[in-house]
């Protein structure tokens, strides 16, 4: 059943968006097929697609939901609204950068279904790779059942091949969302100060969520392995020095960096 229509802005990459979704995807939530991405929602699948002539995301579903909230949660996940000409203008002056904005134009961060998914996933990804994170991902959600907050406090997370820290710090966040001590409809300022105080929620993964989930154009994980690598320089200094000329526009640089080759 078609749910409805959502316009976006040109220019659109839907296959590069959903290429860089599909490696950090929630088992059993989503999964991306057929140029669709597909989100379990209770007993439902909801899919979206993109209409490339009508510049429009189609969206789809069976059995009755809540439309405002689902058509929400996809215009933010996609940043339909997202204005490429001065982002391309601007990081387009840079060597390292020109290449891959003249490849792709567009690209933009993804956000997120679920805030609380999403800081789990980022978690679990710290200091991993983006494909060993997926595996570690799955684990949880297997032993899990489903990702909320209060079946990861009651699941046995013992033996997954996570550093005991990182666990704790997963039981921890959930247990302060649980109890209403994160509350992710807060500005991101004083959500991002609410997870400092939390274990796991160091400078990288803070930044990392400021892109994602806070929306900030000029975060920038500088310490972030892949960046080095996809930059081409040894060292977190030597990034952030790169990356001053990207300001203020260094989270679109990391996307950039992590999403498109040549």
């Amino acid at each position: 059943m078609l749910v409805g229509h959502i316009p976006v802005r040109r220019p659109f990459p839907w296959p590069h968006l959903l290429r860089y979704l599909s490696h950090r995807l929630i088992p059993e939530a989503e999964r991306v097929e057929n140029e669709r991405y597909v989100r379990r929602a209770g007993t439902r699948d909801i899919e979206v697609s993109f209409d490339a002539a009508g510049a429009r995301l189609r969206v789809e579903a069976r059995g009755r939901l809540d439309r405002q909230a689902v058509m929400s949660r996809i215009e933010c996940l996609f940043d339909v609204d997202h204005d490429a000409a001065g982002i391309r203008r601007h990081l387009g002056r840079s060597a390292v950068l020109e290449p891959l904005l003249a490849r792709v134009a567009g690209m933009r961060p993804v956000g997120a279904w679920s805030p609380f998914e999403l800081c789990v996933r980022t978690i679990i990804g710290q200091q991993v790779s983006v494909a060993a994170a997926g595996t570690l991902m799955r684990r949880l959600v297997q032993r899990c059942g489903s990702m909320t907050p209060e079946c990861v406090i009651a699941a046995d997370l013992s033996n997954m091949g996570m550093p005991g820290k990182r666990v704790e710090a997963i039981r921890s966040f959930s247990q302060a969302l649980a109890q209403e001590r994160i509350d992710f409809t807060l500005p991101w300022t004083q959500l991002d100060a609410a997870l400092k105080e939390l274990p796991g929620f160091g400078p990288w993964t803070r930044a990392y969520l400021a892109i994602r989930l806070g929306r900030d154009p000029d975060a920038f994980p500088a310490t972030d392995i892949g960046l080095m690598r996809a930059a081409n320089v040894r060292s977190s200094a030597e990034l952030l020095s790169l990356a001053e000329a990207w300001r203020p526009y260094r989270a679109y640089a990391a996307t950039y960096l992590w999403a498109v080759e040549i």
